[in-house]
């Protein structure tokens, strides 16, 4: 069928991400708590499918109690700082807004389904995206994550398109690609040079944002 709609992941995809300083930032706050790093970061790793459809402060006072770490103060710092990092890494793809644009300027719907915890609502609102997508899901506050064919089937059904008319293109983290087909959309990977792609996808590809024109024209 032919495509009336293009669904975008968010981090790595419309969004770019920094692993390097994300992992700098693990360490950081590790030293805020006052625990061994690693063991942050296994139980930050830990809790990810339950923060993804939660609350963020929910999610990070939990894994504190996990290691043992009950002061209000460290904690606090320790999400400041987690959050001061989330929205200095929130950085739009050169050419995502012009994508999107033209996508809706071509008579095209434009969607997002991603996984993440709760401030990225705020910061998508607040950044060069904002009113770009006619529909936004957020496993946080969908209560749904990828790869869970429910997921797609939401903002399909938002959209009010069989999700045989509707691209969705991802980095391919979390298995969004399989999941995606497997929910009857068309899977797109970005393949930009700085994310980590998936072993073994078949599918077809894309280098840039812009490519996604190409796939619905």
């Amino acid at each position: 069928m032919t495509p009336r709609a293009a669904i975008f992941d968010l981090w790595g995809t419309l969004v770019t991400y920094d692993y390097e300083r994300w992992q700098r930032t693990l360490t950081s706050i590790a030293e805020l708590l006052g625990v061994p790093p690693e063991e942050f970061e296994r139980e930050w790793k830990r809790d990810y499918h339950r923060r993804l459809v939660s609350d963020l402060q929910t999610s990070f006072e939990r894994v504190c109690r996990s290691l043992g770490v009950t002061r209000a103060d460290a904690i606090e710092a320790g999400l400041s700082v987690r959050n001061e990092v989330q929205r200095e890494m929130f950085v739009p793809r050169e050419d995502a807004a012009t994508t999107l644009r033209e996508l809706r300027a071509r008579g095209y719907l434009t969607g997002l389904i991603t996984n993440c915890s709760s401030e990225a609502p705020a910061l998508l609102g607040e950044s060069s995206l904002a009113g770009l997508l006619d529909v936004e899901v957020f496993s946080c506050s969908a209560g749904l994550r990828k790869p869970d064919r429910a997921i797609y089937e939401l903002a399909a059904t938002q959209l009010d398109l069989d999700p045989g008319r509707c691209l969705f293109i991802g980095d391919g983290s979390d298995q969004e690609l399989e999941g995606a087909r497997d929910a009857g959309m068309k899977a797109v990977l970005l393949r930009p040079g700085d994310t980590r792609p998936p072993d073994g996808w078949r599918g077809p590809e894309i280098t840039r944002l812009a490519q996604v024109l190409t796939l619905v024209s």
